[in-house]
């Protein structure tokens, strides 16, 4: 393959050769390969507004977490009035909804007046991971025996909602973090 202005010598150095037919690293991409491609085709509906299809999604995020949050404070009174139930899961859940009560004012205040590079960044890490804390709060919850059961299940179920919720938004955030960037 012979060297050109728009790839370099380590990306020659990267094609392979089958069948007599040259693909290098660079002709897949522009051909649609990766997982950059597959962000553009799932939100290829967003497209247009980009910025108001992300705070749609937050604020979708933001009704789930204030339902969570009530149902979490039922579930962990819930909790403390069984004798026979842990600790440890009283406090995971007052802990979850105070986190996702500080997760809605401070992605509401990220979003609306301090969207720079390194603030967006870290509200993408943090609902990454509160993300998959509640699908870790969905496998704690849903077969628990202590407590009231259809309590336990709703708050599982919950869970398992916004753990769903927050991961679309992470991809929506981080497909589209370029937009929604100010400073």
């Amino acid at each position: 393959m012979a060297p050109s202005r728009d790839i370099d010598d380590a990306t020659s150095a990267a094609t392979s050769v089958g069948d007599g037919d040259e693909v290098s690293v660079v002709d897949d991409k522009r051909r649609g390969g990766g997982p950059s491609s597959i962000l553009s085709t799932l939100f290829k509906g967003f497209e247009k507004d980009a910025t108001g299809s992300v705070h749609r999604a937050w604020a979708a995020c933001v009704l789930c977490m204030v339902i969570f949050f009530v149902f979490a404070c039922i579930e962990a009174n819930k909790l403390r009035e069984d004798s026979y139930s842990t600790l440890t899961l009283q406090v995971a859940a007052y802990y979850s909804a105070t986190i996702h009560l500080l997760l809605m004012v401070l992605g509401t205040f990220v979003l609306k007046r301090f969207a720079t590079a390194f603030t967006v960044g870290t509200f993408l890490g943090i609902t990454l991971v509160l993300s998959q804390q509640n699908l870790l709060m969905f496998a704690a919850f849903f077969k628990y025996g202590h407590g009231d059961y259809g309590t336990n299940l709703i708050f599982a179920n919950l869970s398992l909602m916004l753990f769903l919720c927050l991961g679309f938004f992470t991809m929506i955030l981080g497909h589209f973090k370029d937009r929604v960037i100010v400073g």
